[in-house]
């Protein structure tokens, strides 16, 4: 079941991504909200299938640690928004990151981060 607005840009993304056209990177903690994803939308027999297919990609995942944690918490503090994408955005200043594609526009209240539209990729 693919997200009506969405489905179809991500899934261009990550067909990208698995051609080696689009380099990408993740953490564990974004793999861990899809797999909630999943069984919200009553999806759970496809979760062990996702995260290998996740893990099959040739892109790097990265751990949130406690330092990120005590981060994401300045984060929110400045932004006010969602603690995930608070945690989100402490891991990719820890390793350099500064794009993610997103259709959350949240991430655009935290002035260091670029975000792209994944219709817009």
């Amino acid at each position: 079941m693919a997200d009506r607005e969405y489905g179809s840009a991500c899934a261009k993304i990550l067909e990208k991504v698995a051609r080696g056209e689009l380099e990408a990177v993740t953490s564990a903690l974004v793999i861990i909200e899809l797999v909630n994803a999943l069984r919200k939308y009553g999806l759970g027999n496809e979760v062990k299938r996702v995260v290998n297919a996740i893990f099959s990609l040739d892109i790097s995942i990265h751990e949130v640690d406690p330092l990120d944690v005590r981060n994401a918490a300045s984060i929110f503090d400045e932004s006010r928004i969602s603690p995930y994408d608070c945690a989100h955005a402490a891991v990719m200043k820890r390793v350099g990151i500064i794009n993610i594609i997103s259709a959350d526009k949240d991430f655009d209240k935290i002035h260091w981060i670029k975000r792209l539209d994944p219709k817009l990729i």
